[in-house]
């Protein structure tokens, strides 16, 4: 006979929080096409990635985490970070306002996401549906904080032209994202062996 695994229960508070992080995705894009002052697309920005600690922190405090939420909130982090860096480079590429040196800051940014997505891919090939998600470890936040400190600088420098603060960041956060990315793969091949 088998078990039958218990539903859980997604309708609460954290996994709200992470949905409104996809919800501040789409504030951040209409600010950013929009043409709306730099500072409020790093404030809705910002204000998105703080939901990321915030949904995490009650669901352990208040014991709501579900293995739903957890995969939800992986989502909702690389949907805000990707909408907004595709809104960036194309919004700031089409008016010329964007130099080469940061796009490959922006990519630097994203070296976690963009080293995991053609494991990602074969994985989901091979796999079907069901690939296997590892736990967060503590220098995948540590990424995820990075990027939210360094994609606001490239925006400033963008508008205003501190590009030394926000290269150190960038390449900060590129090497700690691609420490990061090779963990994940490597924990999703010891789920999947």
């Amino acid at each position: 006979m088998d078990k039958k695994i218990p539903k859980e229960n997604i309708f609460n508070v954290p996994n709200f929080i992470t949905f409104s992080r996809i919800i501040i995705s789409f504030v951040v894009l209409y600010f950013i096409f929009g043409g709306f002052n730099i500072f409020y697309i790093i404030l809705a920005f910002v204000i998105g990635m703080l939901t990321d600690a915030a949904d995490g922190q009650i669901a352990r405090r208040f014991k709501l985490t579900t293995e739903f939420g957890r995969k939800f909130d992986m989502v909702a982090d690389r949907f805000l970070l990707l909408t907004t860096v595709l809104a960036i480079l194309i919004k700031f590429g089409v008016q010329e306002m964007i130099t080469r040196g940061q796009v490959s800051q922006i990519f630097l940014i994203i070296s976690r996401e963009i080293i995991n997505l053609p494991f990602l891919v074969m994985i989901f090939m091979f796999f079907g549906k069901k690939i296997p998600i590892p736990q967060v470890r503590f220098i995948g936040k540590t990424t995820t904080v990075m990027q939210a400190i360094a994609l606001p600088l490239i925006l400033l420098d963008i508008t205003y032209g501190t590009y030394n603060i926000s290269l150190y960041f960038a390449v900060a956060t590129g090497i700690i994202g691609a420490i990061s990315a090779l963990y994940y793969i490597r924990d999703t091949k010891n789920l999947t062996s």
